[in-house]
C-alpha cells in the first residue's frame, strides 16, 4: 500500500500504519516532509522534490528518501492501493 504522508498533526499516524505494513511505501508531501521516518527506515520512502526543495530538507532527506516529482507520484497512485494522510 502507498502511503501518503503529508501533514505534520496526522502524517505520524500513517507512519505508524506503514510500519505494520510489510509491503509499504510512503511518499512525503508538503509539510510531511518534516516527519521523523526513523521508524518506517526499512520502507521504501519517497519524498516530493518540491516540497523538499521549498522547505530546505535536501540534507537532512537525501539519505533516507529518494527525491520524486509528481509525475513519479502519479504512477506510484495508480499502481498501488493508497491511504491518505494528507
Amino acid at each position: 500500500m502507498l502511503y501518503l504522508c503529508g501533514d505534520k498533526i496526522i502524517g505520524p499516524m500513517g507512519l505508524q500504519y506503514a510500519q505494520m505494513d510489510p509491503d509499504a511505501i510512503v511518499v512525503l508531501i508538503k509539510d510531511g516532509v518534516y516527519l521523523d521516518t526513523e521508524a518506517v527506515k526499512d520502507k521504501k520512502i519517497y519524498a516530493i522534490d518540491e516540497d523538499v526543495k521549498r522547505r530546505g530538507m535536501e540534507d537532512r532527506l537525501k539519505d533516507t528518501a529518494d527525491i520524486i516529482g509528481y509525475d513519479k507520484l502519479v504512477d506510484l497512485v495508480f499502481e498501488n492501493k493508497v491511504a491518505n494522510f494528507v
